[in-house]
């Protein structure tokens, strides 16, 4: 990926003074009608008390423009106090005039050995500025068009960081970011594919290097890296890399390292952001066009992306078929509180305390392994069988026999835990077609009913 040259932020602005109004036009010499001179400021008689009181204020107004150039040297303070006044500046959010938009160049990069590279990107220091995390951004597109942006941006996902969830979640937050920012295109598949047609010189290394010819990641790592893509879509997001649009592995020097802030680190992968107002969150405003491209060089891993996909497809989780529609989820039945806090930001959908079963909504952006502490922590003081049952959409029914078995007629959830503390027993097991699990162990069996 390239980075291009950093623009300087627009020249300040100030506002010419209005004509002088009432008794501040006055005729020379004249004395305003309010004006009584035995009110009259006179100064002090002792001239030592004078220049004693003169130096003290000097002094003082000299502290104080220290403090602001050393506690403020963007000039942030400043800049409100004069917009308060009236007085426009270059970095005014409500000024019209955009942000220089960087060119978005070929990367090349310098040609020296992996060791050396990794030698010289472990000598540029970190950005000593805050690294503010993203804002989340939900996609909500057409079917057809949905299922494109997500094969594209679990392609980015496992081509360019493996099958490594905590490589992945990075690498889609740049491709998010850019997808943002005024200087790149405004789907998921455009920032992705963008200069695939050259043999050298694409954003992405593996659009362009042969690699989608090469090698196919299996279907289990595939459909991982599409979970990880929903999520993001969904509103989860990265916050270690904050508005990174930039980052390569740290045996390369690219072209435009020098140009940019270095703002973290994950494993081999190093991210960075533009430099000044071009890579502050204000920025990225840039809204989805509303359509995504299909993507031939995907055709084979995407069927959203082959000859004649233009056309709505079936979402994801695909309509019953007919006569097969299922029951409406019953009413919320909560006679067991739980506090919010327990639930982590998972919604509670219903609750019994006679049974000890708890059914949860998960959130669209909850880490898979969080769920097992949300479990843990709702079944700590069950003093017999406790289940906990989640669905990363709406829940279907859960119906328990009262000895601790649970069955789920409507559709298979998404997350199950289970302890009887009085028999040894607990298990959690997850639904790995949507939410991934490194360990298969912990996926749940095809037909898989709870234990009693």
């Amino acid at each position: 990926m390239s980075p291009d040259a950093l623009s300087s932020a627009a020249p300040h602005e100030a506002t010419a003074p209005g004509p002088l109004t009432g008794t501040q036009a006055q005729t020379p010499g004249a004395l305003p009608p309010h004006f009584d001179p035995r009110a009259e400021v006179r100064p002090p008689r002792t001239p030592l008390l004078a220049f004693l009181l003169t130096g003290f204020l000097a002094l003082l107004g000299a502290c104080g423009a220290l403090a602001y150039l050393a506690l403020d040297e963007d000039g942030q303070a400043l800049a409100r106090i004069a917009r308060s006044v009236g007085i426009r500046t270059g970095d005014d959010p409500n000024r019209s005039q955009a942000l220089p938009i960087p060119a978005v160049e070929p990367v090349q990069y310098l040609d020296v050995p992996a060791a050396t590279a990794q030698a010289i990107n472990a000598k540029v220091p970190f950005t000593k500025e805050p690294v503010p995390a993203a804002s989340p951004l939900r996609l909500a597109l057409p079917a057809a068009d949905q299922q494109r942006a997500v094969d594209c941006l679990a392609s980015a996902a496992w081509y360019e960081a493996g099958d490594r969830m905590l490589d992945q979640a990075p690498v889609i937050q740049v491709v998010l970011n850019r997808m943002r920012h005024p200087a790149f295109p405004k789907t998921v598949c455009g920032v992705v594919y963008q200069g695939s047609s050259r043999q050298t010189g694409c954003q992405f290394s593996f659009t362009c290097d042969g690699s989608l010819q090469r090698r196919r990641p299996p279907e289990v790592a595939w459909e991982r890296a599409r979970a990880m893509a929903r999520s993001a879509l969904a509103g989860a997001v990265y916050a270690p890399v904050g508005w990174a649009t930039h980052y390569h592995t740290d045996w390369v020097v690219p072209n435009w390292s020098s140009s940019v802030d270095k703002v973290a680190a994950v494993n081999t992968h190093l991210f960075f952001r533009w430099r000044g107002a071009i890579g502050k969150p204000p920025a990225f405003r840039g809204v989805h066009e509303g359509r995504e491209p299909i993507t031939p060089l995907l055709a084979a891993l995407s069927p959203a992306h082959r000859p004649g996909a233009e056309t709505e497809i079936p979402t994801i989780d695909a309509p019953p078929a007919p006569g097969e529609a299922l029951a409406p989820p019953p009413p919320p039945t909560i006679d067991a509180p739980v506090p919010e806090a327990m639930l982590r930001g998972n919604e509670l959908r219903s609750a019994s305390a006679s049974d000890n079963l708890f059914v949860l909504q998960i959130k669209p952006d909850q880490f898979p392994g969080t769920l097992a502490l949300v479990g843990l922590e709702m079944c700590r003081s069950a003093q017999k069988a406790c289940t906990v049952v989640g669905f990363s959409g709406t829940p279907g029914r859960v119906q328990s026999n009262g000895l601790g078995r649970t069955s789920w007629p409507d559709k298979r959830p998404d997350f199950y835990y289970f302890v009887d503390r009085s028999r040894g027993r607990e298990r959690a097991l997850w639904n790995c077609d949507t939410l991934p699990r490194p360990d298969k162990k912990q996926c749940m069996p095809a037909g898989f009913q709870g234990e009693g």
